[in-house]
């Protein structure tokens, strides 16, 4: 069985998340893992890698796809391989959770280059984009 969704509908899911990430006084963030993923919203098992500080607004919707605004740079503490992600409010609240794979791996939540971080490293935002279904 397959599941579309019309524009509108992708495309109110998606201003939905970035009301989310952008309720709190404060910005959302983007936290990198190198621990395994938990189930969603469950303790991560480990400190993140690094901790990206979203825009406030985060992003623009258009087409069901969030198109976040670019990021300041986020210093990696540790090496190690990322292996998935978690996004929060302002205010700490987790929001959600994904998968980190290189780019184009079918499937994966988040993609990035390069998935082999090493310490002293900066990660940042740049033509980042989370696509609804």
């Amino acid at each position: 069985m397959s599941l579309f969704f019309s524009d509108f509908v992708r495309n109110a899911r998606a201003n939905a998340i970035v009301a989310q990430l952008d309720r709190a006084a404060t910005p959302g963030t983007l936290e990198l893992y190198y621990t395994t993923q938990p189930a969603a919203g469950a303790a991560p098992g480990g400190s993140p890698a690094t901790i990206i500080t979203l825009q406030k607004p985060c992003g623009t919707v258009s087409a069901g796809v969030i198109s976040f605004t670019t990021t300041q740079p986020a210093q990696l503490l540790t090496g190690g391989t990322v292996l998935w992600a978690r996004a929060r409010d302002g205010d700490g609240y987790w929001m959600l959770d994904g998968n980190v794979a290189v780019t184009g791996t079918p499937g994966a939540a988040f993609t990035l280059p390069d998935v082999v971080m090493y310490a002293g490293a900066f990660v940042f935002l740049f033509n980042a984009t989370l696509t609804e279904p």
